[in-house]
């Protein structure tokens, strides 16, 4: 699939790019950033991660509680910045290999175009965590990254085995748009209609991960497992939060046939039991739907199934920052609160 180099590295929260839809918006930068043998560029995001949090409370006065979006943007970054380290520091454990063939990555990168005078128009109005991304990453995105194709590791018994974390995010990422994307395309019996591809851009592909992380972790009862209710749960969910955050507006079946679609594409794991399916699936689709939302602070199904499971893995100062916040979406971090008041 063609594709804006600018879309790819978050170059703009109100980005409505037709042509992924908003399926590759932002995660195929933070995979590449990930996968680089040299770590400056992601120390470059750390940097501006915490210089915008420093900026944003500039001239507060410590009883000036006041919690704007420009803070929450901030800590946001702090988030990604961690992820990205997380998957780094996991890739060159078990991803990186001596094989010679080219890395599914790098032949992406084949497909990245320049973007265009309407994408850098709409891009100056642009600010906060995809603007910040943008600069940090600068042409990673659209640069093939150092390592070569990653080879799969060992898992445990009765168990397929892994790609490593940022593999698996690809992986997903990339299923998103070879598999859900055509079978929406066959729903329609035709070109998708540009409404439908704005409003696929407008928050559906995050909101559709973390329902499905949401469900799959702690929302299913075993009967509805077993008499296949996933689906159905996940559509329900997807298409009340929509209407609850006044998103653009979607038909039902699109997001039937995305949901059945991307489900399907999950069920492969469904043999090895479903204590797998969760275990090594659930923390892959939380990271790709942190990193694909164009703006988590203002998403908080995101924040609520994504990123607060996901504390383990993210710096101290992160969860403080997230805590002063965004305090009220995260359960999870309550038992920090004394730290971050």
């Amino acid at each position: 699939m063609k594709h804006w180099a600018s879309c790819e590295r978050a170059g703009s929260q109100r980005c409505a790019c037709k042509m992924c839809m908003g399926a590759k918006h932002g995660w195929t930068g933070a995979v590449a950033l990930a996968k680089d043998n040299t770590p400056h560029r992601r120390d470059d995001l750390r940097d501006a991660a915490d210089e915008r949090w420093r900026a944003a409370w500039v001239g507060h006065r410590p009883e000036n509680r006041r919690i704007s979006y420009p803070k929450k943007s901030a800590a946001i970054i702090s988030v990604v910045a961690d992820i990205v380290d997380w998957l780094a520091a996991d890739y060159e454990i078990h991803g990186r290999s001596t094989d010679s063939r080219r890395s599914s990555g790098e032949r992406a990168a084949e497909h990245v175009e320049t973007a265009g005078p309407d994408d850098l128009a709409a891009q100056s109005a642009a600010s906060g965590q995809s603007s910040l991304q943008a600069s940090a990453l600068g042409d990673t995105a659209a640069r093939p990254p150092a390592a070569k194709e990653s080879s799969r590791v060992a898992a445990g018994p009765g168990e397929p085995p892994r790609l490593s974390l940022v593999d698996q995010v690809e992986e997903l990422g990339n299923a998103l748009t070879n598999v859900v994307l055509r079978d929406i395309e066959r729903a329609h019996h035709g070109p998708i209609p540009d409404t439908t591809k704005v409003a696929l851009a407008d928050h559906f592909w995050c909101d559709l991960l973390a329902q499905l992380a949401h469900v799959l972790s702690e929302g299913v009862t075993t009967v509805e497992r077993l008499t296949g209710k996933v689906p159905e749960l996940v559509t329900q969910l997807v298409l009340e939060s929509r209407r609850e955050a006044d998103r653009l507006p979607l038909e039902e079946f699109v997001v039937r046939t995305a949901v059945n679609s991307l489900w399907k594409h999950l069920t492969v794991l469904m043999p090895f039991g479903w204590l797998v399916l969760v275990k090594r699936m659930v923390p892959i689709v939380r990271v790709l739907a942190v990193l694909m939302c164009k703006a988590p602070e203002r998403h908080e199904a995101v924040v609520r199934y994504c990123v607060d499971p996901l504390a383990g893995q993210l710096r101290e100062e992160t969860k403080r920052r997230l805590l002063k916040v965004l305090g009220n979406w995260l359960t999870g971090l309550e038992g920090h609160d004394d730290e971050a008041a």
